[in-house]
């Protein structure tokens, strides 16, 4: 039975007041080798598509941190896909690409809104997933920040690139140009491999 711990009940309440009267999935995570790592996803059914939101890089219980204005690590993860109606099972493949980057921060990476990860195989290890290989960390499109006792959480959202949107995104040097036509294509960001390549 998972604890609602003071910092995972105000996930929680915030979401919920975007999208009330939806009751997330709860997938837990068994413990790692070390310490740290995430707790869970809470998986959110919507229409067309799932929000997935990560929880245990912020402080879930109490305050261990030095640094009082943020909790934690200072956000958690966000991740949407598409959905198909009735379905009730969320994808293993969304749930690795969120652990594997939770494990990468821990590690030492500096991730941050702006920042992106080209992978050379498809996100997850998934074939399905074809030439969707890169990522990149946005602002969350529906809710950017929440205050908790611990600090501020933000939520930074994954949004899958195809293959070559990364390679452009490389040889640019940023990732703002393309981040900026997916929004004008999808206002939600969905991570959908099936969609077409933005070209600058």
């Amino acid at each position: 039975m998972l604890e609602l711990l003071p910092g995972l009940t105000r996930i929680y309440e915030e979401w919920a007041g975007v999208h009330p009267g939806v009751r997330p999935l709860t997938v837990q995570f068994p413990p790692g080798d070390g310490d740290g790592g995430l707790n869970g996803v809470l998986a959110y059914p919507l229409e067309g598509h799932w929000l997935l939101v990560t929880f245990g890089l912020t402080e879930l219980g109490e305050k261990t941190s030095a640094e009082p204005r943020v909790s934690g690590a200072g956000f958690e993860f966000t991740c949407r896909i598409p959905r198909e109606d009735g379905d009730e099972t969320v994808p293993a493949w969304v749930l690795r690409v969120l652990r594997a980057l939770a494990d990468r921060f821990l590690d030492g990476a500096d991730l941050d809104v702006g920042h992106w990860i080209v992978t050379p195989a498809p996100l997850g290890g998934d074939p399905a997933n074809g030439a969707m290989t890169s990522l990149v960390i946005v602002h969350d499109t529906e809710l950017r920040a929440m205050a908790t006792d611990n600090g501020l959480v933000a939520f930074f959202q994954l949004v899958g690139l195809m293959a070559e949107e990364g390679a452009q995104v490389q040889e640019a040097g940023t990732a703002a140009p393309l981040v900026a036509l997916l929004r004008d294509r999808d206002s939600r960001m969905l991570t959908d491999p099936a969609r077409a390549p933005v070209r600058l």
